[in-house]
């Protein structure tokens, strides 16, 4: 009841309001972390856009610098773990910008911009954080609107609806039953979202060190400079 009352006080009190973006999960959804545990009251929820810039597993170490944040839900306001919901609106004003309170009113979101959803416990790059980044490319099938972020200035848009059961394309973590990149321990029968194990930048550089030196030997055998 706690959290219906909430969704219809969100949505009166924006009624009228052009542009607003409203989004959400479904009620009892199946969250997970890395772990196969439901996700707590730890993890926060964020939509926005990194503008140009594509975010990929390998430049993890690069996304908060270029996020834009549209909107959050946190916990018990907007997050409510123990019935696994999240939800959230915020009006795209005609000068580009959101007007929730956890954006930046210097950041502006314009027409064309993929719009992702980004969950966390933390946004450090260390242990124990986790992480998840997904996104919607087919909106031939939604339930909602499309992930992108249309004209604000428009006075034919009235805003969208972004469904997290619309989202298509795995960045980092996990989405409708599929793990992408990321660590994992534990593959949940049937999830609709799971968070990875960030990697720590130590761990990470090691890897691609690795693998640099790896690839290197190989070529290098290859050429007949190595025994």
């Amino acid at each position: 009841m706690l959290v219906l009352c909430a969704c219809l006080g969100l949505a009166v009190g924006r009624a009228g309001a052009a542009g607003t973006i409203f989004w959400s999960s479904q009620f009892q959804d199946l969250l997970f972390d890395s772990q196969g545990q439901e996700l707590d009251h730890s993890f926060a929820f964020e939509i926005g856009s990194f503008g140009s810039f594509i975010p990929t597993h390998a430049n993890m170490s690069d996304w908060e610098a270029n996020w834009k944040v549209f909107d959050r839900a946190v916990d018990g306001n907007g997050w409510f773990a123990d019935d696994q919901f999240f939800f959230g609106a915020a009006d795209h004003n005609d000068l580009g910008g959101s007007d929730s309170p956890a954006a930046d009113p210097l950041d502006v979101f314009l027409a064309g911009e993929k719009a992702y959803f980004w969950v966390f416990n933390s946004k450090a790059l260390a242990a124990g954080s986790e992480w998840a980044l997904v996104t919607d490319s087919d909106f031939f099938s939604n339930t909602g609107d499309s992930w992108i972020f249309e004209d604000s200035s428009d006075p034919l848009y009235f805003g969208s609806d972004w469904m997290l059961e619309d989202a298509d394309e795995i960045i980092v973590g996990g989405l409708l039953n599929v793990q992408g990149d990321g660590e994992f321990s534990t593959l949940p029968g049937a999830f609709t979202l799971q968070t990875a194990a960030v990697p720590e930048p130590g761990s990470a550089l090691l890897f691609w060190l690795s693998c640099s030196t790896l690839l290197l030997r190989r070529v290098s055998k290859r050429l007949g400079i190595l025994a």
